[in-house]
């Protein structure tokens, strides 16, 4: 039996705001750079499900990827690293993804 008793759900924004309007993200290259990452550390499944957000009374769609895995395995690097190095295409303020019970928001700063 194989028990992955740790549920990570990261945040992927498919749109970005530029003064009051909302731009869709060319985010395909980047994201399949995202999972070539996850694949390269070992991790063979997970799940993408496409949602509807709601943000400072914005109504946009964003990706949310899961991954299970045991309790000494840590994907959060990956994305944290994966987010800053192409925050200059998804021009975010923060991101998101939860771990577990929590939301964990980082502020990108400048």
């Amino acid at each position: 039996m194989i028990e992955l008793n740790k549920k990570y759900v990261f945040h992927i924004p498919l749109y970005k705001l530029i003064g009051d309007e909302l731009i869709l993200i060319d985010i395909e290259e980047i994201l399949e750079n995202l999972f070539s990452q996850f694949n390269k550390n070992g991790y063979d499944s997970w799940y993408v499900t496409k949602v509807k957000a709601h943000y400072k009374s914005r109504a946009f769609d964003e990706l949310l990827i899961t991954i299970f895995t045991s309790s000494e395995e840590f994907p959060e690097v990956l994305f944290k690293k994966w987010f800053m190095e192409n925050n200059n295409i998804l021009e975010q303020e923060a991101f998101a993804y939860e771990s577990n019970d929590s939301m964990i928001i980082e502020e990108i700063k400048e």
